[in-house]
């Protein structure tokens, strides 16, 4: 009622849960091709009707005059196929996924009992993906660690790679700033199987028992 436009990042949203704009109400929202297995470098932009942008590429009437160049049309149409697969099977994919992170936090769990789910709740969240934290452990060692072993985790948003700081959304949800830098995020996949989650836990706590051991060792 203010005349402000709403835009929303729905990249991880998009092929995951439903995501409907006109429920969502939103003047404009923004998502990724990769992120629900299409092709790298394609991305999605709503525009509610009779809203105006104005182009950031000058030089053609491409994509609806807002960008101009020849488009990726590989990518537009691996895009269209990419969602379509994702949308029709996500009820059966976020079953299976659902029940491969509670694996994992379980038989992680019955290994490190101090380990905390930092993820709020249980039910409004992405099917497939998990924070948990790792008391007196630096999760960047976890993330390097797990690294050596083919196992790709991650300690921040792709957007704050490199940065040698705590997630600023952990610290947000009232974490110290030693857990946040404690914690590693795990995202599965449709492509991931039930088998994978033994060798991910495995892992990860064999690679937490020998940053405790190295640490008791310097200690002593």
């Amino acid at each position: 009622g203010r005349g402000i436009l709403f835009h929303t990042d729905a990249v991880q949203a998009v092929g995951h849960i439903p995501v409907n704009v006109k429920d969502l109400q939103v003047d404009f929202l923004t998502a990724s091709a990769h992120k629900f297995n299409g092709a790298k470098g394609t991305g999605i932009l709503y525009r509610r009707s009779g809203l105006e942008l104005s182009p950031l590429v000058f030089g053609g009437e491409q994509e609806r005059g807002l960008r101009g160049g020849t488009e990726s049309v590989a990518g537009i149409v691996a895009a269209g196929y990419a969602i379509e697969e994702s949308v029709s099977e996500m009820a059966e994919t976020a079953k299976r996924l659902k029940e491969m992170v509670a694996t994992t936090i379980t038989r992680i769990k019955s290994k490190i009992p101090s380990v905390r789910v930092i993820n709020g709740d249980t039910e409004c969240r992405l099917p497939g993906t998990v924070n948990l934290g790792f008391e007196g452990v630096s999760g960047e060692s976890l993330m390097h660690m797990l690294d050596l072993k083919g196992i790709c985790v991650s300690t921040s948003s792709a957007c704050t790679s490199g940065k040698d700081e705590p997630s600023h959304v952990l610290r947000a949800l009232g974490l110290t700033e030693q857990q946040a830098k404690s914690a590693i995020r795990i995202s599965y996949g449709k492509y991931n199987t039930a088998d994978e989650t033994n060798t991910i836990v495995a892992a990860i706590c064999d690679a937490y028992a020998r940053i405790i051991k190295n640490k008791e060792g310097h200690d002593k």
